[in-house]
């Protein structure tokens, strides 16, 4: 193991404690890897038997066990061996586990302590009447690990029964160990409530008094501040009578000039508790606070009194050697580092409590953060009579543990529910919630898949409805898909008011409410070139992350030189920064698209770190590095302020013109400006200036409308935008690219075409441009193209069209295939067999190329597909094309991807799916004839857009010579 990661895993816990007597048991263990599940009834638990065993071998604790035993799922014993000090004796001692997955089972010095279930949160033991004081003393666990590779059941638990994090196995003692000591009467819990509006902080201390007898305790309470000089602000002392076994001592603190705490001033107090027992310390804690509260006024977030715009980052939360553990701190101060120098002020971790560690640091830099306990979702973990109270225990345990934080503001707890069992703990749970922590917001479901989701206010039980939505556009954001977002919120009137037509967004989104897009943006490979570079220099293979990066780049070589778009990308690198750029350019566009919609009050963009399932999805790589203009772009739409440009069509027909409004966002104060509006044309040249004074109000205005005369324009334009305030400081600035075409390139060649079915669109379209049309017959002439449309063999007799292709005719299957599936070889509309795949990208890149050809004449080409498609690119794609007899040709457009979640591992533990490709637009030659088979949005969008008119211009030339 490299050296770097074992300093890390050795570094013990973060615990504000000041005078607490503690004993790290971090550090080298044995581990004997139990196989055959034997160890048990071999009571390998048993000193002599452990350390005789053939097999025994040393791991540092904590760490997850595959980093030194390559994907092991199954049972393992780990025995540790240490001294406790002589000035120990008489004291309650408790062993405390940061946390262990997934089932652990403990004995000390050969005697029972005792079991814990559960993965992701802290447990401890009593265990001073097992342990030997100025003595050595002898650990041992024996650890099931969570099950989600094989078909295994240990201890009644099978595949992926339990709670489980998607990103790898993490099994075994992968947090902190220590032994704590104290007299009898100890903190077993403090719960800190800030409450801003009177400047107190309500202190709820459990006390566990041990002993026998009522005894006269001295509680003190110091609130300082967790500065460097530690400034104390109040002290409370109490003296209680307390009685043996659970006390409750509640206190309410008044703070003096009160510090909030926010992400720009994370201020931090710290309450330290001592607890005297006949003028003796008996113990001693400390939590750390911060005065905050988030919540919901007139369908807004407000932080501390004042409206925040909640923008958010998804956090799958994978390292490359920690896995579930941050490498290092710096690994982790960095990762928060860099999602607020992009404009983040909210992370959103992913099905599981990150490591006390990462919160200190959120803490401390100030970043809110949304809990989320160890609970997967759509569909997993598998339904058992068990699922309730594993469920139960998850909620529990992480509010538990985590209910002091400043940086924790809201709780999620659920997400994308499919399944009834889950949909009816969603109420029981958020009573939980609430009764644990009354003071934090209550997501009971983020996506609001099962009823729409709920949101409970602070200190409040009964739900506000709350449109919680997750949407993935793909890699354009045209019109449609804009407009959908800007109609968020609202009713069919509204929306026909503001003469919007885009897209329903989400799922149970009920106008009306306050609207938050909790999913949101597109995705792109990170440069594996120096991501694999990376990992063979300081990575371990052993590691799921480093193999499917490797993997992956190997593969995303491969595809390119099958499908002939090697030759576009010599060099790797280029092929994954052209990724990014149009990962950025997507992030960009839906973020602007959003904040222009007054009833949203925020987003999360998915995600802030690639790794596993969501390798795409990331702005950062696994190694915290950003990706280029993905990172730039997202944190370019996350400024305070922001101009969004929208022109009524991102492809304009130049006798028509277009709409333009520049929309101004503001985060900030009212401002004067004055905007600065420039068209470009592609030689360099301005077409359109114009300067006014503007009143650049605090909220979301229209800063500028204009119809732009584009009669005499042709080609790609550059609109850019620029908001200076009055001593000529610039305030934002953004650019936006549109192209315009002139009516004599989009003229059809006036030569006969044949329908093979009839299709009233393109029958309409080629008629209104005075190309001869006939249906298709046995007489058609084998120089006249058959245009064909629809494929249902059960309407239509495929037999003629064949052989008049196999003769020597030519047939165009425009948009071949609307629905996943296949192509058998039985189906007679086809004379070749295909899988039909998804292409749209979501959360990760499907790059489709262009190679130069005289169908894109005219037309960007050897390269990817940019907005200037964002129309026509294809969702659908077809793979493994095979002929009835020869081989199919390289496609003219084609898609190079890996499919999201991998087929091989339940939960994708080895990272997304295989690589593959697959033809948009093919030529495919049969018998004498050929076919033109086209994925392609053309039949939607001619006469609609210039783009899909300048294709089906060519495509008919093309068939034609």
């Amino acid at each position: 193991m490299k050296l770097h990661l074992m300093i890390t895993l050795l570094l013990g816990f973060h615990i504000y404690g000041f005078s607490q007597m503690t004993l790290s048991l971090n550090g080298e263990w044995n581990i004997i890897f139990d196989e055959n599940n034997e160890g048990k009834e071999g009571d390998w638990m048993k000193a002599a038997v452990f350390d005789n065993h053939p097999d025994l071998q040393s791991i540092p604790v904590p760490s997850a066990w595959e980093l030194i035993k390559k994907d092991y799922e199954g049972v393992a014993f780990y025995k540790k061996t240490f001294d406790v000090p002589a000035n120990w004796e008489n004291k309650i001692i408790r062993l405390q586990f940061g946390a262990v997955n997934y089932l652990s089972e403990v004995w000390l010095n050969g005697e029972v302590v005792g079991f814990h279930e559960g993965g992701f949160t802290p447990f401890e033991f009593r265990v001073d009447e097992m342990i030997k004081v100025g003595k050595t003393n002898e650990l041992t666990l024996r650890v099931v690990g969570p099950i989600t590779l094989t078909d295994n059941n240990i201890d009644g638990i099978g595949q992926m029964e339990t709670a489980q994090w998607r990103g790898g196995l993490t099994a075994g003692i992968w947090q902190d160990v220590q032994l704590v000591a104290t007299g009898e009467i100890y903190v077993a819990d403090v719960f800190i409530q800030p409450n801003i509006q009177d400047h107190t902080a309500s202190v709820e201390i459990t006390l566990d008094h041990t002993g026998i007898e009522t005894s006269k305790t001295e509680v003190a309470i110091y609130l300082k501040e967790e500065k460097q000089n530690g400034k104390t602000v109040a002290v409370n002392l109490k003296a209680l009578n307390l009685h043996p076994g659970i006390n409750h001592y509640q206190q309410k603190i008044q703070i003096p000039d009160a510090q909030y705490w926010s992400p720009e001033t994370p201020n931090l107090y710290r309450a330290e508790i001592i607890i005297k027992n006949d003028a003796t310390t008996s113990d001693s804690r400390a939590e750390r606070f911060g005065m905050r509260e988030l919540v919901i006024q007139d369908k807004d977030f407000y932080l501390n009194g004042k409206r925040i715009h909640i923008k958010a980052t998804f956090f799958e939360g994978l390292y490359p050697n920690g896995i579930a553990y941050p490498d290092s701190e710096e690994m982790a101060r960095q990762e928060i580092q860099l999602a607020k120098d992009a404009g983040f002020n909210m992370i959103r971790p992913w099905r599981r409590p990150p490591v006390p560690m990462w919160l200190d640091l959120a803490d401390e830099m100030g970043v809110l953060v949304v809990g989320s306990p160890a609970l997967e979702c759509m569909t997993l973990p598998r339904s058992t009579p068990y699922l309730p109270k594993r469920v139960e225990h998850e909620v529990r345990q992480s509010i538990l543990r985590d209910r002091n934080r400043a940086c924790i503001v809201q709780w999620e707890l659920f997400n994308e529910l499919h399944r009834p069992v889950l949909k009816q703990l969603m109420r029981p749970m958020a009573m939980l919630a609430r009764d644990l922590d009354p003071t934090r917001l209550i997501l009971d479901e983020s996506g609001g898949w099962a009823f729409g989701a709920n949101m409970y206010l602070p200190h409040e039980y009964e739900p506000t409805k709350f449109n919680d939505i997750h949407n993935y556009a793909g890699p354009f954001v045209n019109r449609h898909h804009y407009e959908g977002y800007l109609s968020i919120g609202l009713t069919e009137e509204e929306k026909a008011a503001k003469g919007l037509k885009g897209s329903k967004v989400g799922r149970n989104v009920v106008p009306g409410l306050m609207s938050y897009v909790s999913e949101l943006g597109y995705g792109s490979l990170p440069d594996l070139t120096e991501v694999t570079t990376l990992f063979e220099k300081g990575g371990n293979p052993l590691t799921p992350a480093y193999r499917y990066h490797h993997r992956l780049h190997e593969e995303q070589q491969q595809m390119l030189t099958e499908s002939g778009f090697a030759k576009l990308y010599p060099d790797m690198q280029q092929f994954y920064l052209d990724q990014q750029a149009i990962h950025g350019t997507a992030n960009k566009r839906m973020i602007e698209a959003v904040r222009a919609n007054p009833g949203v009050d925020g987003y999360c963009i998915h995600a802030l770190a690639a790794g596993d399932w969501i390798l795409g999805a990331g702005l950062i790589d696994i190694w915290r590095r950003p990706k280029s203009y993905a990172y730039e772009a997202t944190k370019a739409a996350n400024q305070p302020r922001i101009v969004t440009i929208r022109l009524a069509s991102r492809n304009v027909y130049a006798e028509q013109g277009t709409d333009m409004e520049i929309i101004g966002v503001n985060d900030l104060e009212t401002i004067e400006a004055e905007i600065s509006v420039e068209i470009i044309n592609e030689k360099g040249k301005s077409v359109y200036r114009k300067r006014a004074q503007q009143e650049y109000v605090s909220g979301i205005s229209s800063l500028l409308k204009s119809t732009l005369d584009t009669r005499k324009w042709k080609g790609e334009h550059i609109l850019k935008v620029r908001l200076t305030d009055s001593n000529g400081r610039v305030l934002t600035e953004n650019s936006y690219t549109f192209d315009v075409f002139q009516k004599r390139d989009l003229k059809l060649k006036k030569e006969a075409m044949a329908l093979f079915n009839e299709n009233k669109t393109l029958s309409r379209y080629l008629k209104e441009r005075s190309v001869p049309v006939n249906s298709f017959s046995s007489a058609t002439p084998l120089s006249v193209p058959v245009l064909v449309t629809d494929y249902n063999p059960e309407q239509e007799d495929f037999t003629e069209l064949l052989e008049f292709i196999e003769k020597g005719g030519t047939a165009v299957y425009l948009q071949a295939q609307q629905r996943q599936g296949m192509i058998e070889a039985d189906n007679p509309a086809f004379p070749f067999t295909a899988k039909i795949h998804p292409s749209r990208g979501l959360w990760t890149c499907m790059p489709h190329m262009v190679h130069q050809h005289p169908i894109f004449d005219g037309l960007p080409t050897d390269a990817p597909m940019r907005d200037l498609f964002e129309n026509v690119w294809p969702t659908l794609t077809l793979r493994d094309i095979e002929m009835e007899e020869g081989n199919a040709t390289l496609p003219i457009v084609g898609t190079v991807a890996f499919d999201w979640f991998s087929e091989d591992h339940k939960l994708h533990y080895s990272g997304p799916g295989a690589s593959w490709w697959g033809s948009d637009l093919v030529v495919l030659p049969y018998g004498k004839g050929q076919l033109v088979v086209s994925q392609l949005r053309l039949l939607e969008n001619i006469g609609k857009d210039p783009v899909a008119d300048k294709i089906m211009s060519n495509l008919l030339k093309f068939v034609k010579n």
